[in-house]
């Protein structure tokens, strides 16, 4: 299941500036998913999530 869900975020258009990007829109969408699931409230505490989960997260986005 986790991996269609990852093929159909492929499918997802990023429209951002190409110069200003750091990380993949895939990779942003995964980490949201995960924290959102993880009742994260706010950006801080998602990238508190994101350094404490970076092992698993690995498995789904290049962290």
């Amino acid at each position: 299941m986790m991996n269609g869900l990852l093929e159909w975020i492929e499918y997802i258009e990023d429209v951002r500036q190409e110069r200003k990007i750091k990380h993949k829109l895939k990779d942003i969408i995964v980490i949201v998913l995960f924290a959102t699931l993880a009742n994260v409230d706010d950006w801080v505490e998602m990238e508190y999530f994101a350094h404490h989960n970076e092992e698993y997260l690995k498995r789904y986005a290049e962290v």
